[in-house]
């Protein structure tokens, strides 16, 4: 077993994700330290993100040599940029760092593309040196893994699949928070989380509002921010849904996490390069009703009517009808609700650490 491991993890979204896995780790027995990985100010020039790539990749050489752990573990994602750092990380880890080391990534997400494009550098350096130099490689859905076993099969026995730890108790029901965010008592509440991009079905949503004759008993929060949330804003003026809608904009994880417990129903119409969506599964543990598309690893773990009802890509139409048939069947949604409670135990620390611990062990330094 690999003892020592050092986990890099992002700076803002999903920290407390790497802290939970950490503690799950070290409750099987590793020696864990966390190391920030990856950066999200996207405002910054391409210049200013290279030389931050290439000094937290010396950082975390730094850190490899004061710690001396077995295994370095990234959390990345697999497309072209997140790919392209990955790469010179290695590099520079690789080069500079003359003691042996395993290294294991968890893609959250990924954009299969890559592995088509015909650039020379992508084809025949960048991606071959990540595929040698990872050992062990772990992805959120079986649609992932698959797809990278038909590119490349000589490496499957390097790839795994997982999920992401979800923790239900952060979720609260309370009538303070729902006050504090103008969550009407007599209002039916329709959540969104995510970031407010048009692939994630933010657009989808909000035109299925007009559809919808019970509208006015219903409040739709919307939870994020992103390069689309002007647009969408000024889609509910020109749709005249605003009175309706709920623009809260980014809430760190601690605080989002109760949104789950205090709505009614969870409108996740993805088509994004989603890989294990937290806002999904963290909604599926709290016993929400869940609407959403049928990709990646929401079709591994979800059933239709059992836990979920399926919409087509960019259909509002689609999402209203799912919306209303929830809305009128309070048995429906009382049946997700409990099974969806019990489905979200499969997510918990200590089940999802026992697994990658599994993954794990199959790689000696």
């Amino acid at each position: 077993m690999n003892k020592k491991i050092l986990i890099g993890a992002p700076p803002k979204h999903h920290v407390l994700l790497a802290m939970d896995e950490m503690h799950g780790l070290e409750d099987i027995g590793y020696t864990c330290k966390v190391i920030t990985y990856g950066r999200n100010d996207q405002s910054i020039s391409n210049l200013n993100k290279l030389f931050g790539v290439v000094g937290n990749a010396f950082n975390i050489v730094f850190t490899l040599y004061k710690f001396s752990p077995d295994l370095l573990y990234l959390n990345s994602r697999f497309e072209p940029v997140a790919t392209s750092r990955d790469f010179l990380t290695l590099l520079i880890v690789k080069t500079f760092y003359l003691k042996k080391i395993k290294v294991a990534i968890k893609t959250h997400g990924s954009d299969p593309s890559i592995l088509e494009k015909k650039s020379f550098l992508y084809k025949n350096c960048i991606v071959p040196f990540v595929l040698k130099h990872v050992d062990i490689w772990f992805f959120l859905s079986k649609d992932e893994k698959n797809i990278i076993e038909g590119y490349y099969p000589n490496i499957a026995d390097k790839i795994f699949t997982t999920c992401n730890i979800i923790d239900p108790a952060r979720s609260v029901a309370s009538l303070e928070f729902r006050k504090r965010y103008g969550l009407e008592e007599n209002k039916f509440k329709i959540l969104f989380v995510g970031r407010i991009v048009k692939e994630k079905g933010v657009f989808s949503l909000l035109k299925s509002i007009p559809n919808l004759d019970f509208r006015s008993n219903c409040t739709f929060i919307f939870v994020g921010d992103g390069p689309d949330l002007e647009g969408l804003k000024s889609l509910a003026l020109t749709l005249n849904v605003s009175e309706y809608v709920r623009f809260l904009g980014f809430i760190p994880d601690a605080e989002c996490d109760n949104f789950y417990a205090n709505a009614d129903l969870l409108v996740f119409p993805t088509y994004y390069n989603e890989g294990f969506p937290m806002a999904l599964f963290k909604s599926i543990s709290a016993g929400l009703p869940v609407i959403t598309t049928k990709i990646r690893a929401a079709k591994d773990h979800l059933n239709s009517p059992d836990n979920v009802l399926w919409v087509e890509k960019d259909s509002a139409e689609s999402v209203a009808a799912a919306i209303t048939k929830l809305y009128l069947n309070e048995n429906l949604r009382n049946t997700m609700t409990k099974n969806n409670k019990a489905l979200g135990k499969e997510f918990s620390k200590s089940e999802v650490c026992l697994k990658m611990s599994e993954a794990l062990d199959s790689i000696q330094v």
